[in-house]
């Protein structure tokens, strides 16, 4: 009973602990973005979920607007659109991602800053966007990473090293915009997503990689939200420059 009692209390805590904020989530539309943005409006936040298309299904609590990533005009429209709806917001979440699966020598440079361009210079453009409001009157960035921007993996290097610029770039921006600003990164492992569906798609795979994770399952996509949701709250008020990894004990190996 006292467990049960000590878990009510746990969850009273976390609901409303994101109370009155205004966050925008770029790749809102995806898996792991969509799942943010449903436990961020479960913590209280009004969600802004920036993203080419709409998603297939509306949160409560969220609403659309267009973005690309890879267009500055198109972010500084979005920030635009939403100060509109009632000022600047609180906190940033930067999901959107990319991936083409190659060698290294079977890049093509097209290939390669397609992938750059969309993970990597797309959180420096979200980040330009919205990090003037935010230096104002303060909040949070968080940016989603990769553990594959931490350890080497045998394909996808663009996507690894776009990834690790990712993590750096969070670690900067957490000294040249504190003490205003937080900006911390979560470190995702192998995520259930459209970006994985075709790897695990076959079996053989899919044990081998089952071996290599201490905890025996791949993540689902609300295994990173609850991660996010802390690093924006003030809960997490002394943590800045952290890139949190969340792969179930993958990169221990």
């Amino acid at each position: 009973m006292q467990d049960t009692d000590k878990d009510q209390n746990a969850r009273i805590q976390a609901r409303g602990m994101l109370t009155g904020r205004r966050i925008a989530v770029t790749g809102g539309a995806g898996a792991i973005g969509a799942a943010i943005a449903r436990h961020l409006v479960a913590l209280g936040a009004r969600v802004f979920v920036l993203d080419l298309t709409q998603p297939a299904q509306q949160v409560a609590g969220t609403r659309f607007v267009q973005a690309d990533v890879t267009r500055r005009e198109t972010l500084d429209a979005a920030r635009a659109e939403i100060k509109r709806e009632g000022g600047s917001i609180d906190g940033l979440v930067n999901c959107h991602g990319f991936q083409i699966r190659r060698k290294f020598e079977d890049y093509t440079e097209e290939e390669w800053a397609r992938v750059v361009d969309v993970n990597f210079s797309g959180v420096f453009r979200s980040c330009q966007a919205f990090g003037p409001a935010l230096r104002e009157h303060g909040g949070s960035i968080v940016n989603i990473s990769s553990v594959v921007g931490t350890i080497a993996a045998r394909t996808g290097v663009a996507y690894g090293a776009s990834k690790a610029a990712v993590s750096h770039l969070s670690r900067v921006l957490a000294v040249e915009w504190a003490p205003k600003v937080r900006v911390n990164a979560v470190a995702p492992g192998v995520v259930s997503s459209a970006l994985t569906a075709e790897l695990f798609a076959n079996p053989e795979y899919a044990a081998k990689r089952m071996e290599m994770i201490p905890m025996k399952r791949i993540a689902e996509p609300e295994d990173i939200a609850g991660p996010v949701g802390f690093l924006l709250s003030d809960h997490a008020a002394m943590m800045t420059g952290q890139v949190l990894i969340v792969d179930g004990g993958f990169s221990l190996q």
